[in-house]
């Protein structure tokens, strides 16, 4: 029976990732006219745009293209994803979700499963992203994080990446993208368990590093158009 459950479980891994894979491909000259995206990192000197091992990618929240461009930012990774409850609120969404790694995190229950769930598939060495605000913006700010993701990576143990989005989706215009460096919690936190007054810190110092980073990419954005216009002349 145990081999029975393993093989079947393999079967249907096989067949989600089959299908994956062709839907991947099937969208990727879509996204290449929709975003059009230039990926820009923090110290290009130490960073790769492959994620290796497993990670928590954070990132601001505009729309639900969000993910998307993520998820064509970090190929060949499959990239988790942490989703509102009404991603999942019916069988054609829910299995939607469950086909590209939806998480559900359920707001109207309040149950913090999804941390348990986000924290294993991490420790298996995969990648799952999550976006903090817990909803999207609206005018275009940054709200203040909730802490869920900390919980996430304290209990995997693996580093957060920030992944800053400028929002930008039309046709017409070209999507940025900045990649921050890993951010190690244990570099700021030898507790196992912090206290209430450590995981404020904690969101804190995270919250102003994707601040900065915004404000980066919006310089960085700028300094690149500057140039062009430069040579134009």
């Amino acid at each position: 029976m145990f081999l029975f459950r393993k093989i079947f479980g393999l079967l249907c891994h096989f067949f989600f990732e089959f299908f994956r894979w062709i839907a991947i491909f099937t969208c990727w000259p879509f996204q290449l006219i929709l975003f059009k995206k230039k990926i820009f990192y923090e110290d290009k000197a130490v960073q790769s745009r492959r994620i290796r091992g497993g990670a928590l990618v954070i990132s601001n929240h505009f729309s639900v293209l969000d993910y998307i461009l993520t998820l064509f930012v970090v190929l060949p990774r499959k990239l988790y994803i942490v989703a509102a409850e009404m991603a999942f609120k019916n069988r054609f969404l829910r299995f939607g979700m469950r086909f590209f790694g939806g998480i559900e995190a359920n707001r109207v229950t309040k149950s913090m499963r999804f941390v348990g769930e986000s924290a294993d598939i991490i420790k298996k060495g995969r990648v799952v992203q999550i976006f903090p605000e817990g909803r999207i913006t609206h005018d275009g700010t940054t709200a203040y994080f909730k802490q869920s993701y900390l919980a996430i990576a304290l209990h995997s143990g693996a580093p957060i990446i920030p992944i800053v989005l400028d929002g930008t989706y039309h046709i017409l215009k070209r999507s940025h993208v900045l990649i921050g460096k890993p951010i190690y919690l244990s570099d700021y936190c030898k507790s196992q368990k912090p206290s209430r007054e450590e995981m404020v810190a904690l969101n804190d110092m995270v919250y102003n590093k994707v601040l900065s980073l915004r404000e980066e990419l919006e310089a960085r954005k700028k300094a690149m158009y500057d140039k062009r216009k430069g040579k134009k002349k």
